[in-house]
C-alpha cells in the first residue's frame, strides 16, 4: 500500500529579486510565468500527482493572489481527475516559515480525515523537479524521519574579507547545497514548527526539524532541479 502523502507548494513570495533582475516594465509573479505551455507553479505541483498515495495539495498564496492562483491551476488541469485529493489554498504569512506553518496547521486540522504519513514542502518556483526525486524523498523521510535532496559542492570555496578580497579557503568536504522537496513524517514536522525557536532566522524546514531533535537524510539531488530566483534562471538551459 503506498504511503499517504501531502505536498505544500509555496507561492506566497513577492518575486522581488526576479523583478529587480528583469528588463520587464511591469512586475510579474514568477510562479505565474509559462514554460512549455504550463505555468511554473503547475509544473512544480505536477510530479507529486504522479506519485501514488497523494491525499492533499496545499498551495500558499500572496494576499490578493487567491483567484489568480486558483484560475492558473484550474486552467492547467494539473489536478484534473484527482477527485480523491484534497486541494487547499492557504494565505501566506510575512515569511516563508510563517507560510509553511499556516499550511501545516491547515493539514493538522484535517489530520484525522487525511491520515497523512509524509508531508513534502516544495518551492512553487522550482518547476523542474521530477517524479523519481519526489518518490526518493518521500521514501527516505518515512525511513529516517526527514529527507532533503542535496548537491555536493565541487567548486572551490573561498572566504572574502570586508574589503572584497579573497582571504582564505574553506574545505568543501561534506558541504552540499540543498533543494526541495523536503519531506518529513507527519505530524512531526508540524510539531517541529510549533516548537521553533522564537526570533531565530531559519533558512529552511530541515533546520527547524533538526532543532526539534530529528534527523534529515541525504537524498541525491539533481542539477536540473533548479529554482527560479532571477530572470536569467528562466533562460539558462531550459
Amino acid at each position: 500500500m503506498p504511503l499517504r502523502h501531502a505536498v505544500i507548494v509555496t507561492a506566497a513570495g513577492s518575486s522581488r529579486r526576479f523583478n529587480e533582475s528583469s528588463d520587464a516594465k511591469n512586475p510579474v509573479k514568477k510562479e505565474f510565468l509559462t514554460i512549455g505551455e504550463m505555468p511554473v507553479l503547475c509544473r512544480a505541483i505536477a510530479p507529486f500527482t504522479q506519485v501514488p498515495g497523494l491525499v492533499a495539495v496545499v498551495v500558499t498564496y500572496r494576499d490578493g493572489d487567491l483567484e489568480a492562483v486558483k484560475a492558473l491551476i484550474d486552467q492547467s488541469a494539473v489536478l484534473t481527475n484527482l477527485s480523491d485529493v484534497k486541494v487547499l489554498y492557504v494565505k501566506g504569512g510575512d515569511t516563508r516559515q510563517a507560510s509553511v506553518f499556516h499550511a501545516l496547521s491547515a493539514l493538522n486540522d484535517m489530520a484525522q480525515e487525511l491520515a497523512i504519513d509524509i508531508v513534502s514542502i516544495h518551492d512553487g518556483a522550482r518547476p523542474y523537479v521530477d517524479k523519481a526525486l519526489v518518490s526518493s524523498c518521500i521514501n527516505a523521510a518515512f525511513q529516517h524521519g526527514g529527507a532533503c535532496p542535496c548537491i555536493r559542492m565541487t567548486d572551490t570555496l573561498v572566504q572574502v574579507d570586508k574589503d572584497g578580497f579573497l582571504c582564505g579557503r574553506l574545505s568543501r568536504e561534506g558541504v552540499c547545497t540543498v533543494q526541495t522537496p523536503q519531506s518529513f513524517r507527519f505530524p512531526d514536522i508540524y510539531d517541529a514548527h510549533c516548537a521553533a525557536i522564537a526570533g531565530k532566522a531559519y533558512t529552511d524546514d530541515t533546520e527547524i526539524f533538526m532543532d526539534f531533535g530529528k534527523k534529515v537524510a541525504f537524498v541525491q539531488g539533481s542539477k536540473s532541479n533548479s529554482k527560479i530566483t532571477y530572470a536569467q534562471d528562466l533562460k539558462e538551459g531550459h
